[in-house]
C-alpha cells in the first residue's frame, strides 16, 4: 500500500470487542514455489480460477487505473502483447 493508503485504518476496538481475527498475506516465499508448482501439475490447484479477466498490453493502463473502483473479482492478467507497441520508440 502506498501514498495516503499506506496506513490502513483498522478499528481495533471492534476487532477486540468482537474477538475477530485479521488475516492476510503479502506474497509467497520463493522456497515454496516448487511445492506450489507440483500442486498445480498434480491438479490439486487450478490457478485459472483466480483469473477474473485478461487484457491486452494496450488495455493494461486502463485496467490499472480501474483497480481503485473494485469493479470485479479475481486477478487481471496481461495475456496478449503487440510486439509493434512494445518496440515503438518514445518521445
Amino acid at each position: 500500500m502506498v501514498a495516503e493508503d499506506r496506513d490502513a485504518p483498522v478499528p481495533m476496538a471492534a476487532v477486540i470487542a468482537r474477538e475477530l481475527e485479521i488475516r492476510g498475506s503479502h506474497g509467497m516465499a520463493a522456497q515454496a514455489y516448487p511445492t506450489l508448482l507440483a500442486m498445480i501439475r498434480e491438479g490439486k490447484l487450478d490457478p485459472q480460477r483466480l483469473v477474473g479477466k485478461t487484457v491486452t498490453l494496450a488495455e493494461a493502463p486502463a485496467a490499472l487505473i480501474a483497480l481503485g473502483s473494485f469493479g470485479g473479482t479475481g486477478v487481471t492478467v496481461i495475456d496478449r502483447f503487440d510486439a509493434a507497441q512494445m518496440c515503438r520508440p518514445t518521445g
